[in-house]
C-alpha cells in the first residue's frame, strides 16, 4: 500500500550533499523547500481560467438537470399561457438552458473567486466574513448577468409557446428589437440574482453558525449542502414577487407590450389580479433554486478538486515538488499520489528566536 519517498540522505549508498550554510543556516535547504511550497500552493490554487471550467460544467449540469422544474415555473408565472403539461412541454428551452448556463457559470464563479480574494485584502478579519461572502456573491452574479439575460429571455419565451424553438427565437428578437430585445428585463433579473446571491450567501453563514452552537461542531460537507438548500430556499421565496415581474416583462412579444419597468409591472399586477399573484409559481421556484445551490456548489468543489489532483501529479512528476525534508525533488510517484496540503514547521536561527516556514509534505495514495 505504501508509497512513502524517501529522501536521498536516507540511502547510505548516496553521495553526502554539501550546503553552504549562512546566517540562518543551510541557504540550500531553504531555498529549496520555499521553492517546493510555492509550488504546493500553485498546486492548490485554481487559476482564472480553472475557475471558469469548473464554474461552466457546475452551472451547466445543475441547470440542465432542474430544467423541468423552470419550465413549470415559467408557465405558471406567464400571463395566457396555457396549462399544457404534456411531457413534452418539460423540454422547451432546454438548448438555451445548456448553451448560455456554460459561460454564465464560467463567469460568475471566476468573478466570485477574484471578488473573494480582493475582498480578503481589503476586509480582513473573521468579523467580516459575512460581508465578504455577500460582496462577493453579488460580483459573481452581476458578472454572469451579461449571459444570464439573454438566456432568460429566450428560454422563457419558448417555455411560454411565444417562439417554437432556439432558431426561431433568436431570428425574431434581432429582427424585432434588435440587440436590446435580449436583454429586455435585464434591470428585473439584476433586481433578482444579486439580492438572491446576497440572501443565500447571509443565510447560509447563518445557519452554519447556529448549527455550530447547537451541536458544538461544524457541519459535514452533506450537512453544509443541505444548510445551503435551505438558504437557498428561503431566499427564493423572498425574491419571488421580484421573478414574476420580471417573467412578465421578458415573455412579452414584441407588438404587444403590456408592461413597463419594475414599478410599473408591480402594480398593474396587483391591480389588475391581486396581490396573491406576485407569489405564482413559488413552489417550483423553491423546487428550482434549492437543489440547483446544492448541485452547483458540489460539482464546483468536486470539479476543483480534479483540477487540484492533476495540477499537483504534474507538479510532483515534474520535481517542483519536494518530499518533507525539502532537500530533494520527488520521483516520479506511482499512480493515484497527490500532493497533500502543506504544513507549516517551526525552524530554530542562530538569533534564537523560532522562524515559520512552510513544507512540503509526502505525496500519499489517493
Amino acid at each position: 500500500m505504501g508509497a512513502t519517498m524517501i529522501p536521498a540522505s536516507a540511502d547510505p549508498s548516496a553521495p553526502r550533499q554539501r550546503h553552504n550554510r549562512g546566517p540562518v543556516g543551510r541557504v540550500g535547504r531553504t531555498i529549496t523547500t520555499a521553492a517546493a511550497a510555492t509550488a504546493g500552493v500553485a498546486a492548490q490554487t485554481l487559476s482564472f481560467s480553472e475557475r471558469m471550467v469548473a464554474g461552466a460544467i457546475a452551472r451547466g449540469i445543475a441547470q440542465t438537470s432542474l430544467h423541468p422544474v423552470d419550465v413549470m415555473r415559467t408557465r405558471l408565472q406567464a400571463k395566457g399561457v396555457a396549462k399544457n403539461w404534456a411531457p413534452s412541454v418539460f423540454l422547451k428551452g432546454v438548448l438555451p438552458q445548456i448553451i448560455l448556463a456554460l459561460p454564465a457559470g464560467a463567469m460568475q464563479f471566476a468573478a466570485f473567486e477574484a471578488s473573494k480574494e480582493k475582498l480578503a485584502a481589503l476586509l480582513p478579519g473573521e468579523k467580516n466574513q459575512q460581508v465578504r461572502d455577500l460582496l462577493a456573491g453579488a460580483a459573481g452574479a452581476t458578472a454572469a448577468a451579461s449571459f444570464r439575460v439573454p438566456q432568460e429571455v429566450i428560454k422563457q419565451r419558448i417555455q411560454a409557446d411565444i417562439y417554437p424553438n432556439m432558431a426561431v427565437a433568436v431570428q425574431t428578437i434581432a429582427a424585432a428589437e434588435g440587440p436590446a430585445g435580449f436583454y429586455r428585463g435585464a434591470l428585473a433579473t439584476m433586481s433578482r440574482d444579486v439580492p438572491w446571491n446576497a440572501l443565500a450567501f447571509l443565510f447560509h453563514g447563518q445557519a452554519k453558525s447556529a448549527f455550530a452552537s447547537a451541536a458544538g461542531r461544524k457541519p459535514t460537507n452533506q450537512e453544509n449542502l443541505g444548510l445551503a438548500g435551505v438558504s437557498g430556499a428561503i431566499a427564493a421565496v423572498i425574491m419571488t414577487p421580484v421573478d414574476v415581474v420580471k417573467t412578465r416583462l421578458m415573455t412579452q412579444r414584441a407588438g404587444a407590450v403590456q408592461y413597463k419597468g419594475i414599478i410599473g409591472t408591480l402594480n398593474r399586477i396587483v391591480q389588475e389580479e391581486g396581490a396573491a399573484t406576485l407569489m405564482k409559481g413559488v413552489v417550483p421556484r423553491v423546487m428550482f433554486l434549492a437543489p440547483l445551490a446544492g448541485i452547483t456548489f458540489s460539482v464546483y468543489e468536486g470539479v476543483s478538486t480534479v483540477i487540484k489532483k492533476r495540477k499537483a501529479r504534474e507538479a510532483i512528476m515534474s520535481g517542483q515538488l519536494t518530499d518533507a525534508s525539502g532537500l530533494l525533488p520527488a520521483p516520479a510517484p506511482a499512480a493515484g499520489m497527490a500532493f497533500v496540503a502543506p504544513r507549516v514547521a517551526r525552524v530554530g536561527s542562530v538569533t534564537g528566536r523560532t522562524n515559520r516556514r512552510v513544507v512540503c509534505r509526502r505525496p500519499v495514495l489517493l
